[in-house]
């Protein structure tokens, strides 16, 4: 089940799914991508550990627009969120302490892949089974690469957005909780209405 709060987070940033497919750089591989996933250190998803503090460490002072970010998302007070930002930061900080990827991350798109991950992936996938589940891993590895601007190595872009779709549990979430805003949306309206037409039955017919 969604965490509605998160989605609602990640709703009010409005990212365009649609939009994030324009102009993707080439990536590393999602076998890459996934590797270092699953080498995760576990204090990068330990809630005693300060995200905000992390991030700045991690790009130091040039990273402006993903502190703000990071900022966001401990806003949420979140444990699944703080720990997807933890896995954002641990891919970004992996390229200097487990080693370059084949191709360099994107540093203009880290906010938002950290923002996609920690509010729309962890609000239905527990950032713990990207570390340990291959089905999910690799679906935030794609979300990661998709989210950074680049196309995973060896792939063009039906075949990525065929992949990510087939694996995609947050699109159908955010699918359910869009219907359910709609929803929710006419209701409120079907209300205003009948409130109206009582009043103005009640303004019609009471004596004067």
């Amino acid at each position: 089940m969604a965490d509605e709060e998160l989605f609602e987070a990640w709703l009010d940033e409005e990212l365009d799914l649609d939009a994030a497919w324009n102009g993707l750089a080439p990536g590393p591989s999602v076998d890459e991508v996934m590797a270092r996933i699953s080498t995760t250190p576990s204090w990068f998803l330990d809630d005693a550990v300060d995200i905000v503090a992390l991030a700045g460490d991690v790009l130091d002072t040039s990273g402006g627009q993903f502190i703000a970010a990071a900022r966001r998302v401990a806003a949420t007070a979140k444990p699944v969120a703080r720990q997807g930002a933890g896995v954002v930061l641990w891919l970004v900080a992996s390229q200097e302490l487990a080693g370059p990827l084949s191709a360099a991350l994107r540093e203009d798109r880290f906010d938002r892949a950290l923002l996609t991950l920690s509010l729309r992936l962890a609000a239905v996938v527990e950032p713990q089974r990207w570390v340990e589940e291959a089905e999910r891993r690799e679906e935030a590895a794609r979300t990661f690469l998709l989210w950074n601007g680049q196309l995973p190595a060896r792939e063009d872009e039906r075949n990525a957005r065929a992949l990510l779709s087939r694996l995609d549990s947050a699109a159908r979430a955010e699918a359910l909780e869009r219907a359910r805003r709609d929803r929710e949306h006419r209701s409120e309206i079907r209300r205003r209405l009948e409130d109206a037409r009582a009043r103005e039955a009640a303004s019609r017919y009471s004596p004067e």
